[in-house]
């Protein structure tokens, strides 16, 4: 059987409790308090100054968060799972999907065409773009990388900020950095977490952040997409 090993940490009001599985895999999650932002808590950008893929993405990313989705794995025929059920690289893949980008497709072309890049023997656009080391590989490749931690982060809405919760130099989670800030004055993030249901709170440094990545989007690709 693979062992757990238990991180306590502290958050603000309280503590979570995680089980991690060895190899960076969250496997449980038995307690866990965060500020979830305030209707009334401060915007990053104002929505007039967002672009029409940030303006997309953030308008899908309050559908999830309003959908009480809840956190469930498995493989699904087609690559999509239920509209009621997701993981964490869900939020990224549903919101980047309303905003004109089909990250599935990306992912299994790049990975047909780079294999090796990817370490992947027997590629499958079922399941391939909802594991958070393919989607990490494919960031790197196709959007801009900034630095994930100190004054020249730079969070915009939109980017994607992936996490090594296990400490051990491996990428287990990803969120979507919302239009918001916490009451410490970083950018929230919208992410689903086992055990809960998407939401957006104030996780950007709750734990090591790995790397930051922001989609060169082209508006005038999204311009025909309501907003």
């Amino acid at each position: 059987m693979i062992g757990k090993r238990w991180i306590a940490i502290a958050l603000g009001g309280g503590t979570a409790l995680l089980a991690v599985m060895c190899g960076g895999k969250i496997a449980h999650q038995e307690k866990f308090h965060a500020e979830t932002p305030l209707s009334h808590a401060p915007a990053v950008e104002p929505a007039a100054k967002l672009t029409g893929f940030q303006q997309l993405v953030m308008t899908d990313l309050d559908r999830q968060c309003a959908s009480n989705i809840v956190y469930q794995d498995g493989y699904f025929s087609g690559g999509e799972p239920p509209p009621k059920i997701g993981v964490c690289t869900d939020v990224v893949i549903r919101s980047y999907r309303a905003a004109g980008v089909d990250l599935q497709s990306q992912v299994a072309a790049d990975i047909r065409s780079h294999p090796k890049l990817y370490h992947i023997d027997k590629p499958d656009p079922n399941i391939d773009h909802r594991r958070c080391r393919n989607l990490t590989i494919f960031f790197k490749r196709h959007a801009l990388t900034l630095p994930a931690s100190g004054p020249n982060a730079d969070w915009k809405p939109g980017d994607i900020v992936f996490w090594d919760t296990a400490g051990d130099g491996h990428v287990d989670h990803v969120g979507v950095i919302a239009n918001h800030l916490d009451t410490n004055g970083d950018p929230t993030v919208t992410h689903h977490w086992p055990g809960q249901i998407v939401s957006e709170t104030d996780w950007l440094y709750r734990l090591p952040t790995a790397s930051h990545y922001r989609w060169k989007a082209n508006d005038a690709s999204v311009a025909h997409r309501p907003v």
